[in-house]
């Protein structure tokens, strides 16, 4: 009798410590990913750039831009590997929910035109540097749905590191 308990208790430990390591290697999977798309950024915005100084308009490349995205997105979203949307559910949505697609706008336009005059590190280290320091002001606050963390010394020292980097690249070559 005291072995089953006991192997029940073993099993029940090695699950517990099982799973922080499960958790940590879709964490480590998670963060892979987020740096190939930080990767992707400046090869985007070097595209769109090309795009817009072939069709010698901003606004018509970004256009272009989120059309092709726009395709890509629903041919991904015909492979059936997703739900189903409840699109009633788009009218109880914030309405300021809708802005992303606007802010997007914004960000494929001025990254077009902004890496033709100040080149890809310079424009996307800003581009970073604003990320950063938009990003730990919505983690510290917890606005936008996002979950609250707050604002250490650590993530204060990062900003700082990240503004002089800004810093330094803006030094004349």
């Amino acid at each position: 009798m005291t072995s089953i308990r006991l192997s029940r208790l073993q099993a029940i430990a090695q699950r517990a410590v099982a799973k922080p390591i499960a958790t940590r290697c879709q964490v480590c999977v998670y963060l892979v990913l987020s740096l190939l798309s930080g990767a992707l950024l400046p090869i985007q915005a070097s595209l769109n750039g090309q795009l817009a100084r072939s069709l010698h308009s901003v606004p018509v490349a970004a256009t272009i831009s989120y059309l092709v995205g726009s395709l890509a997105l629903i041919a991904l979203l015909s492979t059936g590997r997703f739900c189903r949307p409840d699109w009633s559910a788009l009218l109880q949505a914030p309405r300021w929910s809708l802005i992303g697609g606007v802010l997007g706008a914004w960000y494929i336009a001025s990254s077009a035109y902004l890496i033709s005059v100040l080149g890809a590190t310079l424009t996307l280290g800003f581009v970073v540097c604003g990320q950063a320091i938009a990003g730990i002001i919505v983690d510290h606050f917890g606005w936008l749905g996002v979950t609250r963390r707050r604002l250490t010394p650590y993530r204060r020292f990062a900003v700082g590191l990240l503004v002089v980097a800004v810093v330094f690249l803006s030094f004349p070559a």
